[in-house]
């Protein structure tokens, strides 16, 4: 059995997704001390004029407070995050089809950052028709085997992947032209996971 080691992320990129996809059991890192500005709390969806960045705001947390512990501020943001989706996605081929499980998602009343972003990824692999074991870490080691927890971290210089990454229609490529590397819900819905 293949097992490897991810960070938690929110709406995870096309790349964690495959890189995943490899592997019959995952653990996601709960231990870290949780990094800011990262994929673990944002991610990158193709809008109608330019890449957007959605950003799940958390609540104020000291710096050593670990990832697993971290949780989501109330607020606004599901009802924009939400009108961001629809808008980007309305046309795509798929979008219809996942709409109502992926409301539910968002708008749950998920009080920690981990508990919607396992959400999020077991739709995804669901949509993707795949099972793979979704396990937890529960103590913090610097390296291990099949480490990923910096895969699409544009913060960190730690990319540890050359993934290519094929261009697939995309609703807004005329416009815009083919942008990789977006969250994963880009290209299921685009027909293209």
């Amino acid at each position: 059995m293949s097992i490897a080691v991810f960070s938690t992320a929110y709406f995870p990129s096309l790349e964690y997704i495959r890189h995943i996809l490899q592997f019959d059991e995952i653990i996601i890192e709960t231990k870290e001390h949780f990094p800011h500005q990262t994929n673990r709390n944002r991610c990158h969806i193709l809008g109608p004029n330019r890449i957007q960045t959605l950003t799940v705001p958390i609540k104020q947390n000291h710096i050593k407070t670990p990832t697993g512990n971290i949780e989501i501020c109330s607020g606004k943001w599901k009802q924009q995050h939400w009108r961001s989706l629809t808008t980007a996605y309305n046309r795509s081929a798929l979008f219809e089809f996942y709409k109502d499980e992926l409301e539910s998602i968002i708008f749950d009343n998920h009080r920690l950052l981990i508990e919607l972003n396992t959400k999020i990824l077991s739709f995804i692999l669901k949509a993707k028709k795949k099972t793979i074991a979704i396990n937890f870490t529960t103590s913090f080691q610097a390296s291990y085997k099949n480490d990923f927890r910096y895969i699409s971290d544009a913060k960190s210089q730690k990319q540890i992947s050359d993934l290519n990454i094929p261009s697939y229609p995309q609703v807004f490529s005329e416009k815009i032209g083919f942008v990789s590397n977006l969250s994963a819900i880009d290209a299921l819905f685009n027909g293209s996971l």
